[in-house]
């Protein structure tokens, strides 16, 4: 099968998304598809690390203020940027014949950056996975003021329906999660117009097994993420501030709220170990008690959590945060709010309790068979045999 994934950024270090990505493409090479990722911005050591695995990386020129993993340099910019999305939504621009060659399957990861108009099925099927909620939101979390809002505005509205003009003709729709999708129509996505899935996300098994837990050393606790409001980090140092038990927290990655933590760090509360990858991230997570999860806004899927129940590690999570994934009192533990008393709550659940740590450890290794990449892939193929026939149909 001859594949193209668009991804509007594909730059090192690699996000959620863009890791999957890479993954999804990699197994799909291995398989013997032809499959290649087009974005807008990349780096040498993001196409040398495709390359390897069989996969092709293009770029497309598009004019945008910013890239899509970047802040806007102020509203003005981030006008602008929205609106180049949305002119292409609404009208088909020549990215279109840059992206949707006969014969190819599209698959569609993030379409900001790179404009609506990747999602319109002219000339090829196109599958767009929901990575997060950025279909019917600019800021892509649905998060207002630290909470979940049924109704995002007038603003919002309108430009949700000029991107649905496009969205709609697109073959299947896939979310990976049913909390997702309910969230995606709870802020008006129709349910009609296109086919839409529940596809639940995978991800490989780690190349070794993990030492198992030992219960009676000191607790460490891990946070492994983009540092920035969204993904709970200033509440993780409140919450810990407050947990008053001899433990250890090691936070890793990088972004906006990188002062904060190296404030803590300087202080002596926290071990800043900067951004991790590959093994060295695989190492940190094996090394950890539990992994702490604390974002503030309804994850999609949250692969951090993937790759610490692979690895046999118990997480500990908001509600936001947790999804279907964690099962409090199973393979972790989910605060009973996003609040810093709650999440220290649980964080001290695990720190005081060691045969508690052991439990959570035996169950994190035993749901981690629910994250099968082999069976996900083949559900994907799935979805692209039925793009087909649904493009067909159109026709």
């Amino acid at each position: 099968m001859d594949i193209t994934h668009v991804q509007s950024s594909f730059i090192a270090p690699l996000g959620g998304a863009e890791s999957y990505v890479l993954a999804l493409a990699t197994e799909q090479a291995r398989r013997g598809d032809d499959v290649e990722i087009v974005t807008a911005w990349t780096d040498p050591l993001t196409v040398e690390r495709a390359n390897r695995a069989g996969v092709r990386v293009r770029t497309v020129r598009v004019r945008r203020p910013y890239r899509p993993d970047q802040h806007g340099g102020g509203p003005a910019a981030k006008i602008l940027f929205h609106s180049l999305d949305l002119i292409g939504a609404l009208a088909p621009t020549p990215l279109v014949l840059d992206v949707q060659k006969p014969g190819r399957l599209v698959h569609v990861h993030r379409f900001q950056g790179l404009g609506g108009q990747v999602l319109r099925a002219r000339l090829s099927p196109v599958v767009h996975t929901a990575h997060d909620y950025c279909l019917v939101d600019t800021t892509s979390t649905t998060i207002r003021d630290g909470l979940e809002p049924d109704d995002l505005g007038d603003v919002q509205r309108l430009r949700a329906r000029a991107i649905w003009r496009a969205a709609r003709h697109a073959s299947i729709l896939v979310f990976p999660s049913e909390r997702t999708l309910a969230r995606h129509r709870v802020l008006g996505m129709p349910r009609d117009g296109v086919e839409q899935r529940v596809v639940p996300h995978g991800w490989p098994a780690p190349a070794a097994a993990s030492p198992p837990v030992d219960p009676s050393v000191r607790p460490r606790f891990v946070f492994l993420g983009k540092l920035q409001a969204a993904k709970g980090v200033s509440l993780l140092l409140r919450a810990w501030a407050l947990l008053g038990v001899d433990a250890e927290l090691v936070i890793a990655g990088d972004g906006p709220e990188r002062p904060a933590v190296e404030h803590a760090a300087a202080a002596g509360l926290v071990t800043y170990a900067g951004w991790v990858d590959g093994d060295a991230k695989a190492a940190l997570i094996a090394s950890a008690t539990a992994l702490v999860f604390p974002s503030l806004w309804p994850e999609t899927f949250g692969l951090v959590i993937a790759e610490s129940l692979l690895m046999g590690r118990p997480v500990v999570a908001t509600p936001q945060a947790a999804g279907s994934f964690v099962r409090d009192g199973e393979n972790g533990l989910v605060s009973a709010d996003a609040t810093a008393e709650a999440l220290a709550g649980a964080l001290r659940r695990i720190a005081r309790d060691a045969s508690l740590r052991a439990r959570l450890a035996r169950g994190a290794a035993a749901s981690a068979t629910a994250l099968d990449f082999g069976s996900h892939v083949d559900r994907v193929t799935t979805v692209y045999a039925d793009a087909r026939e649904i493009f067909a149909r159109r026709r």
